[in-house]
């Protein structure tokens, strides 16, 4: 099924009272009625700062079930902010009794660097991650080496079942070298097999969460060993089906962020940087919150005007739409929001997703109106533009980076710190000023960048650009996130 209608302009009414990337909602879902179509199928189709804060949120979380969207420009031409905001709806974090069931394969490296600490934190994490599993989910396991092995195929997570996957988990030793494609590609295959497999059961798996956990300390050196290459297996996989969405793990200083990245990009999942062994279980812990609070799939915003527009300035992969452009998102966490930068004298924004609370699809359109905005208002439109200049700078001091072009790569990061400090003094600049800060600390010799700047850059960028937390503690988390967090630290 589908519904339609016209997006509503939301205005906070606790102005400054919560943060504009991280909001406190209460922890229960309403149950859903089960759809025709669900969205595998559809989609196939298609340290925290301290000191005085001021926080900026003109768009609160809906406290419905579809997503808010709002515009705020001042003037005809000036830039425009296009917000599109989750609702406050999670799931019952106790019971998981009403959430969407999760499908989820880890595919691990087993390789000799692993070994020792490293891989008993793993096995400590996967462990987790069985905790917080129930029998509606089900979990796959490929390990590899040069070698690689299916310990599990996706098993449901009932209680009998957790006790011999605890054992195989357990079972896991350190081998040779790294065919982290090979892993892969088998992970990728256990994905589809159920696809193909439980459509004829599609009781059992409307509405599934689909993802995969890739987590590697090393570069690929058996099978497969070029980033395109690599890429091209999830590329594949995602176009026949896009509801799976690969996420990366970089343990360590030793691994290819690049290729990482690439990889997490064309899985539509985020790359996070594990620099620390102690890290690893929140990392997962926060990632599997994220799936646990999954509200839309497959949304598409469309800006136009006639007579055409520039192109909006985000992150998000941006497509020519007749007079205007299409922003894809793969998916919408409870309670995140998505900012868009948009340049219009005065157009439509129309939204399109697959709610995962309601089980269909849901469209809505919006008349972007220039109008006179209050001071946080316009305090937000600066804070987003800082934010995307933050992104974008990270993202292009990498390149220039990579390039040996260190003095450059300072220099668009020092510029971005001048914009942001322009902005004014609140919780989200002094985040993006620390942010900056430590990544400009990576770039002071060729060694330092290699070591940590080509993850650091990388994997803020990527999380400032997508407003979605990869592993940190700064910004973006939900109130599922923080809870698996909690969880996982008291094991």
């Amino acid at each position: 099924g589908s519904s339609s209608s016209k997006c509503s302009t939301y205005h906070s009414s606790a102005m400054g009272q919560s943060n504009s990337s991280v909001f406190r909602p209460s922890a229960r879902r309403g149950s859903r009625t089960p759809s025709p179509t669900s969205p595998a199928q559809a989609a196939a189709q298609r340290p925290a700062p301290t000191g005085p804060t001021r926080t900026v949120d003109p768009l609160p979380a809906p406290t419905g079930t579809k997503l808010g969207l709002q515009y705020l420009c001042k003037s005809a031409g000036s830039t425009g902010l296009l917000s599109i905001v989750a609702p406050q709806t999670p799931v019952d974090t106790e019971s998981n009794a009403q959430r969407a069931p999760i499908d989820l394969t880890l595919v691990i490296d087993r390789s000799g660097s692993m070994g020792g600490s490293k891989l008993a934190m793993v096995k400590r994490s996967i462990t987790f991650i069985l905790s917080q599993l129930n029998s509606g989910d089900r979990l796959a396991l490929v390990s590899y080496d040069t070698n690689v092995r299916t310990d599990f195929e996706l098993t449901a997570c009932t209680e009998q079942e957790k006790l011999g996957m605890g054992a195989k988990v357990a079972a896991i030793r350190a081998g040779n070298t790294t065919n982290l494609s090979g892993g892969l590609q088998a992970g990728l295959k256990l994905q589809k097999k159920t696809i193909r497999d439980t459509r004829l059961q599609e009781e059992q798996t409307r509405n599934a969460v689909r993802s995969l956990f890739l987590l590697t300390d090393g570069l690929a050196n058996a099978g497969l060993t070029t980033t395109p290459e690599i890429v091209k297996l999830v590329a594949d996989a995602r176009q026949a089906d896009s509801s799976i969405m690969v996420h990366t793990f970089g343990f360590g200083d030793d691994h290819n962020a690049e290729m990482l990245g690439a990889v997490a990009e064309a899985g539509g999942g985020e790359y996070v940087y594990v620099e620390k062994d102690e890290n690893l279980g929140d990392s997962f812990a926060e990632a599997l919150g994220g799936l646990a609070s999954v509200v839309a799939q497959s949304i598409s915003l469309t800006v136009s005007q006639p007579g055409g527009m520039a192109r909006p300035r985000t992150q998000f992969p941006v497509v020519a739409d007749g007079d205007g452009w299409r922003v894809d998102i793969s998916d919408l966490y409870a309670e995140e929001r998505r900012d868009v930068l948009v340049v219009m004298t005065e157009g439509v924004a129309k939204l399109r997703y697959y709610s995962i609370i309601s089980s269909e699809w849901v469209n809505c359109e919006l008349a972007c109106t220039p109008r006179e905005l209050t001071s946080d208002e316009a305090a937000a439109v600066d804070l987003s533009v800082a934010r995307e200049a933050t992104a974008a700078a990270m993202l292009q001091a990498n390149e220039d980076a990579a390039s040996g072009r260190l003095a450059e790569a300072r220099q668009n990061l020092q510029g971005a710190l001048a914009q942001a400090q322009a902005v004014g003094d609140c919780e989200d600049i002094r985040r993006l000023q620390l942010d900056l800060g430590e990544c400009l600390d990576t770039l002071q010799t060729p060694a330092d960048y290699q070591s940590k700047g080509s993850k650091k850059l990388k994997w803020m960028g990527g999380g400032h650009g997508k407003q979605r937390s990869r592993g940190t503690e700064c910004a973006y988390t939900n109130s599922v996130q923080r809870s698996m967090k909690s969880a996982a630290s008291a094991m």
